[in-house]
């Protein structure tokens, strides 16, 4: 009786734990959906963690600025409230782009490779440029130029940065909002290839059908 009961544990136990372990097709699949997931949650930093280093997607030029932003910001020391400012106008923009999406089809290439298709409710990448563009940014720059050089005259550099800083974020929301909220998502169909790195699964290309 003991030995049946203890062939039974051992049993269950393996079950468990092979359970436990996401198949190679599971494991492929949460990578794009977990990028997709971010994206609508308009979180890029997120969603590029499910990216090998050289893929380049939709929303690459909006990463490079962000990243450019992010640095401007932390070399002239503005505060995190600022930065904060920033991150939300960001993941606003973002969170505009895309607006849903499901997986349709997974092609298994090899071991280490599978195709994922996937239909996804999101803004033409031209469209974005396009509206994008089309702002005017000289009118803000010439609005505040006399007010930042009053900071930087009387406060300093920090304070003159800190204050163009908050002021651009406030504009980069309402002016980026408006130019994509007037923009129609349609769907797309996206086959992401992805494929094993070393433990991790990591989208490698795009190609929209």
């Amino acid at each position: 009786m003991k030995k049946l009961m203890k062939i039974t544990l051992a049993a269950v136990l393996l079950c468990t734990m092979t359970a436990c372990v996401p198949s190679k097709e599971s494991a492929a699949k949460n990578a794009v959906n977990s990028y997709f997931v971010s994206l609508e949650e308009g979180n890029l930093d997120d969603a590029y963690k499910y990216l090998d280093t050289d893929t380049a997607d939709t929303f690459s030029s909006l990463k490079d600025a962000e990243d450019q932003m992010t640095s401007m910001l932390d070399q002239y020391n503005v505060s995190d409230a600022t930065k904060k400012l920033f991150s939300d106008a960001f993941k606003g923009i973002v969170k505009l782009c895309i607006k849903s999406h499901q997986i349709t089809n997974t092609e298994k290439v090899s071991d280490t490779e599978y195709k994922i298709t996937t239909t996804a409710s999101i803004l033409n990448s031209d469209d974005i440029s396009n509206a994008i563009s089309s702002i005017d940014s000289s009118s803000f720059f010439t609005d505040i130029s006399s007010k930042v050089m009053e900071k930087y005259t009387n406060e300093g550099e920090t304070a003159a940065m800190e204050y163009m800083m908050t002021e651009m974020a406030s504009w980069l929301t309402s002016n980026f909002s408006t130019a994509l909220s007037n923009l129609q998502p349609s769907d797309q169909t996206i086959v992401a290839t992805v494929d094993q790195k070393d433990n991790n699964w990591l989208i490698t290309s795009f190609e929209e059908n």
